[in-house]
Formats: structure tokens, sequence, C-alpha cells
């Protein structure tokens, strides 16, 4: 995976991601094809996507890759896509109820 910033970035935006948005994630990871998930965890991030891993109902996991809606640039750009793909999984999941 390729991304625009050091490796240290990418680490700090992935513990941000767990440690202050679990919610946000599992909101995603619904959206994203894991229906029935119960708790979410963002693993890897890169210019393209991000990726999830998903604790099902049933125990299982699932990886649900979630492409950008355009790849990253720089630093500022990874808020803006998560931000987006957050608002994106809230209106699927919306016009599903």
């Amino acid at each position: 995976m390729t991304t625009p910033f050091d490796d240290e970035a990418r680490r700090a935006v992935l513990r941000h991601m767990n440690g202050d948005h679990g919610g946000d994630n599992l909101v995603i990871v619904r959206a994203n094809g894991a229906a029935t998930a119960v708790a979410a965890t963002m693993t890897e991030i890169d210019a393209i996507a991000g990726v999830w891993i998903a604790q099902l109902d049933d125990g299982g996991e699932e990886q649900v890759i979630v492409p950008w809606t355009a790849p990253l640039t720089d630093r500022r750009s990874d808020r803006v896509r998560i931000v987006e793909a957050h608002a994106a999984a809230q209106a699927r999941l919306a016009d599903r109820s």
C-alpha cells in the first residue's frame, strides 16, 4: 500500500481512529459490507483506501476495504476522506432503515 505520509503519521491516524472513533469505524464497516459487525478496527490507510477489520456478531471477522473518493495527497487529506467515508456510510445506513 502506498501512502503520502510517513509510517509514524500513518500509525498516528490508526491510533486516533481506533482510540477516539470506534463508533465511526463501526458505521463505516456496517455500511460497506459488514452489516452484522459489532465492532471495527481500522488496520491500514493508504493513498487510495482505508482498511478495517470488522468483528461480526457470530464471532467471525471480515476485512472491509473502503476506497477514498479521491487519492490522499497529504496528511490533511486523510481526515477529509475519512469524514467523507463516514458521512456516506451514515447516508447509506439511513437509506436502509
